[in-house]
């Protein structure tokens, strides 16, 4: 029996990390990742849980 990663489609920020650093990351659009958690660039702190979504 194998064992299957279960991808976590949640990220904690870590510390000197911003929404632009976050979107290059995962190649992911940083309008998408402010849309689908519903918060504003400056809510994107250390410690906070984002949904990101490819």
């Amino acid at each position: 029996m194998s064992v299957k990663k279960i991808s976590f489609p949640y990220y904690k920020v870590k510390k000197g990390e911003n929404l632009k650093i976050i979107s290059k990351k995962f190649n992911v659009d940083s309008t998408k990742i402010l849309l689908d958690n519903n918060l504003s660039p400056k809510q994107i702190k250390e410690g906070i849980l984002i949904k990101i979504q490819k």
